[in-house]
């Protein structure tokens, strides 16, 4: 394989390598207001799909009333109800966003509970052909204190969370600098 950049995917690449470098350095900004202002970043979040909500609403209200679906009453009945949802979300996203975040909290700590105990139960069913049920009973206890813990501070677990993904982001971002920058240099050559 050539080391060149005669191939078409490469090239459009390497020449639009600044849109890559522009994500990265926005990944990186967002990361760090998410990091540092995790109330703020929720709250930005809420009026964003707020203001989605709205827009999406107004379309689909319209596109029943032209008739460009199939099912205009529906379409105008959807357009109708996202743009009152998204009217609540602007006016209130304080509410929205702890009730959407608090939500997701609880899924996740939903979701390692059950783990927790669908190790144990299986540790304990399947400890003769398994070797160390110990250690996997014990995974599924810290799995169901993780879960408890998220239940009981879910205010605190949610800013933890948006704290994490703010990480996440800068390092996303940090990737996609150095990745822009080395699609830079194969434009180049």
């Amino acid at each position: 394989m050539e080391n060149t950049p005669n191939r078409p995917l490469i090239q459009a690449l390497a020449s639009n390598w600044w849109i890559l470098l522009l994500r990265g350095l926005l990944l990186g900004a967002l990361g760090c207001y998410a990091l540092f202002k995790p109330g703020q970043t929720l709250l930005a979040w809420a009026l964003i799909l707020g203001c989605f909500m709205i827009a999406d609403g107004v379309l689909a209200f319209f596109a029943g009333i032209a008739g460009w679906t199939n099912s205009r009453i529906w379409s105008i009945l959807r357009g109708i109800l996202g743009i009152l949802v998204g009217v609540f979300v602007v006016g209130h996203p304080a509410v929205f966003g702890a009730i959407a975040g608090i939500t997701v909290i609880f899924v996740l700590a939903g979701a390692s509970i059950v783990s927790g105990v669908l190790e144990i139960i299986t540790a304990i069913r399947e400890r003769k052909a398994i070797e160390g049920e110990g250690w996997m009973i014990l995974n599924g206890v810290f799995s169901i204190l993780f879960g408890v813990v998220l239940i009981l501070a879910p205010l605190l677990s949610l800013a933890l969370f948006i704290r994490f993904c703010g990480v996440f982001a800068i390092i996303f971002g940090i990737v996609a600098v150095f990745t822009s920058f080395k699609l830079r240099g194969l434009k180049a050559s």
